[in-house]
Formats: C-alpha cells, structure tokens, sequence
C-alpha cells in the first residue's frame, strides 16, 4: 500500500511482534506522543491495514495435539462453496485457503487425535477429493508480515 510511510511500517512491526502494547510503549519506541500514535493506529485499522488483534494459541496445549493440511479438490463451483461452508461452521478447520492448480482449498485443521480427524476427513469426501498430509513438527508456525519496502 502506498500511503505507508516508515512509522506506520515500524508500529505495524511492533504491534505484530506485541500487539498488548500500548500507545505510549509505541511512542516511547518510535519518538511520538502516544494520541499521535493512537491516530495512526486507528488510521491503518480504518484503512482495512490492521485487521485485528489476537493471542497465537498452541493446538497442543489447549488439546489439539493433531495437525493436518488437508487439500481439497472439488468438481466445480458449487461444491467448493460447500467446503467454504464447511470451514466456516468446523471449528477444527483453522483455516482455508482458496488456491490455484489442480487443487481447490488447502485446509489446516487440528483435532484430539488421528480417530477424530477421520470423520473430518469423511465429511469432506462428501464434498471433494481430500488428501491429508499430517504435520509433524513446525519450525516455523508463525511469522509477521514483513514491512513492505518503500
């Protein structure tokens, strides 16, 4: 986007690093009054820049302790719309991807264990053609967008 200018590409940083920081942590880090902070914050949350603030939970702690990417391949329009459905009423699928090539969603689902990933798996057998690919470890789960170059 090109109204970012090099303070809201650094406050977009921190807050991806923290987002519990406050304005006036913000502005002690980046030299400016904490409402000027506060102004641009809400500037790039009006803009649709910043559009939301969550924790990043470990599946396994709160017992999800299976991962899996599941790409689904469908026969058309109408049943990948149905896997758009159906991810968003699974609470168990985390995220779905809409992806181009010969496949047509890439899902990311956590479960108890491999028996309860099996009716997911059915279900979405209805809808397409599933193949599931079990994580195994993540090295890199997460990591902030990086700041666009100007």
């Amino acid at each position: 986007m090109s109204d970012l200018d090099d303070v809201d590409r650094r406050l977009l940083m921190l807050l991806q690093d923290d987002a519990r920081r406050g304005f006036r942590e913000l502005g002690r880090i980046i030299e400016m009054s904490p409402p000027a902070v506060a102004a641009r914050v809400r500037r790039l949350e009006r803009l649709g820049v910043i559009t939301g603030y969550s924790a990043r939970v470990d599946p396994t702690a709160v017992g999800f302790p299976t991962q899996a990417f599941i790409v689904v391949t469908t026969s058309g329009r109408a049943q990948s719309l149905n896997v758009v459905r159906m991810a968003r009423n699974e609470s168990r699928i985390i995220e779905d991807h809409r992806v181009t090539g010969g496949e047509d969603h890439f899902l990311r689902v956590v479960a108890e264990d491999l028996g309860s990933l099996e009716p997911l798996i059915d279900q979405l057998n209805e809808l397409g053609k599933p193949a599931t690919s079990l994580v195994l470890s993540s090295p890199k789960p997460w990591s902030p967008v990086p700041s666009p170059r100007p």
